[in-house]
């Protein structure tokens, strides 16, 4: 269409000959229209799509609880040997700890060791006569046993994971699984979410899914065991990250171009207030229990998506459910004050939409589960530069989880409380996020890709120059999760537009199984390198950081691409050529959305 005809004589844009009218649309039987176009019919950016973004972003507050309050409901308080007969005897907690437990050459409490004493002989004498000779009490081998049972400090922590099944010393590695098995729930679900929703939709899924966290959550603080709790956890988990992997989907698919830029970033922001309350949360419940409800009790809200959440209209497209779509997009139109085109208008342009997908697409509607997901899969590896394109982003996706979860799980190793730690970790994430979206929006998603990715190498490695426990040691810290929050937002944003429909769930679902491995692994980094060498863990996380900054060079930018639907969209987006509404390979298909 020539530029004259879009405006009138005062350069003002002409309503009823915008493709994106009802008038138009009337007026022209056989006009051909996107995806985008034909979703701007009911608006993209009105009442219902800021409803919508703001229920979906909603959810990452209590995601947050799930992933990151282990270090509150699990805490670990000081604890020693649990030595009957002294307790027997009414001695205090610190005449035990003076007299049976030995200290580490740093002087902390070495508490799965207690000193090899006669201690019903030092019961009967008194804490004060054993103190002047303690001779009376020492066997002839003087050294040190390891204790079955201990005792903790209570005076911080009312009661916790810890110290419920007493997960220290020979059972810490239960305590580690607690955080781990998190993670292994995120893992599942990036394995099979793509799947589940392709051949199920998004809607269903993400129902079912926080219907059953909330479940799970509820029964979690009731475990009688330390192997239900796990249990629990793993499913909260494995049905937290199966919800928000498909909203996330999800909203981008009913996004404009534009809107990607930010809909994608500012996704973070609900994670970041998470983190910044949870510190709050587990300073006034200090019982892991009231404290474990807490932090499921905000799951809740997720009911009211039984009422708003849409089924993904490209999905419903690609299965051929068109009424469903024409509802849905009266539904949007009515929140929008919009006026569509009739009915029979609406059921033609869809099937327009429909024609003019790849042809493989029916022939694919009819394969079984399985082979369905073989061919998303190869989706993936379509050509020599798109396989190389995927490898790159898996390997961004392991860096960013392996990064970002050992730098927030590092608060302790460098001497920062607890508390505040957590707390100014998710801070700064909310000005990570915020830059973010003027960056991807005017510089692109590649560029502020490699640009996060140098930061944090350089805030990490930096910090090997200062001295630890330290101020400086905490902000640089904190730089870098800074830069690495940057990173995780967009590579979610890229794994999503550097495939197709078809892919894009898979794509993501894939992506985040590969980052589970680097999140997985963080924690063992911070707990057995780090103990030895506090400056290896922040060695490590720079150089891998760095070498991610590195390859992100080759990737494409996407920045005024439309999503892609077909491999030849993906070939011409993998070779460097721009993908507009106008210079798409395939401008007449089922396209991603356009800008407002």
């Amino acid at each position: 269409m020539d530029p004259k005809d879009e405006t009138t004589p005062n350069g003002v844009e002409d309503k009823k000959n915008s493709p994106s009218s009802p008038e138009t649309f009337e007026a022209e039987t056989d006009h051909q229209v996107t995806f985008e176009e034909f979703l701007e019919l009911a608006g993209t950016n009105g009442i219902w799509n800021y409803v919508l973004l703001i229920l979906v972003y909603l959810a990452g507050i209590p995601s947050a609880f799930t992933f990151v309050s282990y270090q509150f409901v699990g805490a670990t308080p000081d604890y020693w040997c649990h030595v009957q007969e002294l307790l027997d005897a009414n001695w205090t907690d610190q005449q035990i700890v003076d007299l049976a437990i030995p200290r580490t050459a740093d002087g902390k409490l070495d508490g799965c060791l207690q000193r090899d004493y006669n201690y019903s002989l030092a019961a009967s004498l008194g804490y004060e006569a054993v103190k002047e000779n303690l001779n009376l009490i020492t066997n002839v081998v003087n050294g040190t046993v390891s204790c079955p049972k201990r005792d903790f400090n209570h005076t911080q922590y009312k009661s916790t994971l810890v110290t419920e099944f007493d997960l220290v010393c020979e059972r810490r590695a239960l305590y580690s699984t607690t955080s781990s098995i998190t993670q292994l729930g995120m893992l599942f679900a990036s394995l099979f979410v793509g799947y589940i929703t392709n051949v199920f939709g998004k809607r269903r899924f993400v129902l079912t899914c926080f219907t059953l966290a909330i479940i799970f959550g509820g029964i979690t603080p009731f475990s009688p065991s330390i192997g239900m709790f796990i249990m629990c956890k793993f499913f909260m988990a494995l049905f937290d990250m199966s919800a928000y992997l498909s909203n996330y989907v999800l909203l981008l698919e009913l996004s404009s171009k534009s809107q990607r830029s930010y809909v994608g970033p500012l996704s973070g922001l609900a994670w970041s207030i998470g983190q910044m309350l949870l510190p709050g949360v587990a300073y006034l419940v200090r019982e892991w229990k009231y404290l474990q409800l807490a932090l499921t009790a905000p799951y809740l809200y997720t009911l009211v998506y039984f009422w708003i959440l849409p089924e993904s209209p490209r999905w419903l497209i690609l299965q051929g459910r068109y009424k469903e779509v024409i509802n849905l997009l009266k539904k949007i139109a009515r929140w929008n004050k919009r006026t569509l085109p009739s009915d029979d208008k609406l059921n033609k342009m869809l099937h327009h939409l429909n024609l003019k997908t790849d042809d493989s697409d029916q022939a694919e509607a009819n394969l079984r589960f399985w082979q369905r997901g073989i061919n998303q899969l190869k989706d993936l590896f379509q050509t020599k530069k798109k396989t190389i394109q995927t490898f790159i982003l898996f390997f961004c996706w392991f860096v960013t989880a392996f990064v970002y979860y050992g730098v927030s799980l590092n608060g302790t190793n460098i001497g920062s409380s607890e508390y505040w730690y957590m707390f100014f970790g998710g801070l700064v994430e909310i000005p990570s996020t915020i830059l973010l979206w003027p960056l991807v929006l005017y510089v692109g998603r590649r560029i502020s890709l490699i640009g996060s990715f140098f930061l944090a190498a350089l805030s990490l490695l930096g910090s090997l120059g200062v001295q630890a426990n330290s101020s400086w040691a905490t902000v640089l810290s904190l730089a870098g999760k800074f830069a690495i929050s940057s990173a995780f937002t967009l590579v979610y944003l890229l794994a999503a537009e550097l495939n197709t429909t078809k892919a894009r769930t898979l794509a993501v679902g894939i992506s985040s199984v590969v980052a589970r491995f680097g999140s997985i692994s963080s924690p063992y980094v911070n707990d057995l390198i780090g103990a030895k060498n506090p400056t290896a863990t922040s060695t490590m996380f720079g150089v891998t950081a760095f070498v991610a900054g590195l390859l992100s060079i080759i990737l494409p930018e996407t920045r005024k691409a439309t999503l892609p639907e077909s491999r030849a969209d993906i070939e011409k987006m993998s070779s460097g050529t721009e993908m507009t509404n106008e210079g798409s390979s395939q401008n007449h298909q089922v396209n991603g959305t356009s800008g407002v």
